[in-house]
């Protein structure tokens, strides 16, 4: 509030009296300030006639007397308020900041000013949507000579984290063409059977060993051999010994596996032995029909479900070996060594020294020792070629490769 003072005493009283007195009392003149010693214009004086008073004073009209402006304190400033600016959204537009406040404008004649403004809070931006990840790959589906997987792509999501990729399939090599294999017999085949204990010799280790190397047990008239065909409709019991004479001239169908059905049963065995005839024994009937007899494991033949013991007229033929692992290398002795469980039979084999020969008792003779790490080529049934590596030179140990030829179509 404005207020007026003269000398020590309070302008309210005055203002009051002066208010009511007013419309009597008119209004002074110059002349009669200067006939009581009172100059116009000063304080407490009457109002020069411009209507104003000397520095310092102001004309109280309602008094028309010069008074002093006493503690008359305009408005505060006003505070502008600072807007808070909005906070940037993750992956959104960044917020738009507030306006900074007006101040108040200084208050006249004993109003209080206003205060400013405060500025308004700048709105936040919008969080942006997070991508959506890429699918996972998926891998190829392990296979004994399937088709491996193939990397899956991960899509980067806007906003998101990118997606990580598929694994790689682990599979086998793809599947190639094997032709029409070798030999077979269609309507003049016939089999016999036989098991280990009838003669079979035994190897190095104890265990029997066949005409072709392979390695194998009893049990009663059951006798399971290593390293062959395993997967239904074959078995580890399953095997067949092919005619040969004049020293095992059939062994090159060593691994070969072949298919036989009868009655609605069908089975797949190993050529794993000879039944030897002429020169190389004196088994008769592989003689009389050496390009139709096979001598088959007693578990073969009894799947088969035949009513006699010597069946003619039958039929068989070579088919890729259903057989779940890698190829197995096992030496023999410094420079030889048996090549077993692969799809087809193996017809030749070269490496330290060049090619290697075929003996008479199934294994593979080189001209120079076989050390550790030797490279070896294998050529197949199919003319298809797989290089591996030897991991030892000791004997009588069997050595995974950790390879095998594709399957065939």
């Amino acid at each position: 509030m404005l207020t007026y003072s003269k000398y020590s005493k309070a302008l309210g009283v005055l203002f009051a009296i002066s208010v009511l007195t007013a419309a009597s009392c008119g209004s002074k003149s110059e002349s009669s300030d200067a006939a009581t010693g009172c100059q116009a214009g000063a304080e407490g004086c009457s109002c020069l006639s411009t209507g104003g008073c000397n520095d310092g004073l102001i004309c109280a009209t309602n008094l028309e007397q010069c008074v002093r402006l006493v503690g008359a304190t305009g408005g505060a400033t006003g505070t502008g308020g600072t807007g808070a600016g909005g906070t940037t959204a993750s992956g959104g537009t960044t917020g738009t900041g507030s306006t900074i406040g007006t101040g108040g404008t200084t208050g006249t004649g004993g109003t209080t000013g206003s205060g400013g403004r405060g500025g308004t809070t700048g709105t936040g931006g919008t969080t942006g949507s997070a991508g959506r990840g890429g699918t996972t790959g998926t891998g190829g589906t392990t296979g004994s000579g399937g088709r491996g997987g193939t990397t899956g792509t991960g899509g980067t999501g806007t906003g998101g984290t990118p997606s990580t990729g598929g694994t790689t399939g682990t599979g086998g090599a793809a599947s190639t063409g094997c032709g029409t294999l070798s030999p077979s017999a269609n309507g003049n085949g016939e089999f016999t059977h036989y098991n280990f204990g009838q003669g079979t010799a035994k190897g190095e280790l104890g265990d029997y060993q066949t005409a072709c190397g392979y390695l194998g047990t009893e049990s009663g008239q059951i006798d399971t051999v290593l390293n062959i065909a395993n997967t239904s409709p074959a078995k580890n019991t399953y095997f067949a010994a092919i005619p040969g004479t004049n020293g095992f001239s059939t062994k090159n169908n060593c691994g070969a596996c072949v298919q036989i059905s009868n009655s609605g049963k069908t089975i797949i065995a190993t050529i794993i032995d000879e039944c030897p005839y002429g020169s190389d024994g004196n088994n008769s009937i592989c003689q009389q029909n050496p390009t139709g007899e096979l001598d088959l494991s007693v578990d073969a033949f009894n799947q088969l479900g035949y009513a006699n013991g010597n069946p003619t007229g039958t039929s068989w033929k070579v088919v890729p070996c259903p057989y779940a692992g890698n190829i197995i290398v096992r030496v023999k002795q410094a420079n030889e060594l048996y090549i077993e469980g692969t799809i087809l039979a193996i017809t030749s084999v070269s490496g330290p020294g060049g090619s290697a020969s075929r003996t008479s008792y199934g294994s593979w003779h080189f001209n120079s020792n076989i050390n550790s790490g030797a490279q070896l080529t294998l050529t197949d049934a199919a003319n298809r070629m797989l290089s591996v590596t030897l991991s030892s030179a000791s004997v009588d140990q069997n050595q995974d490769t950790g390879k095998q030829f594709p399957t065939c179509q």
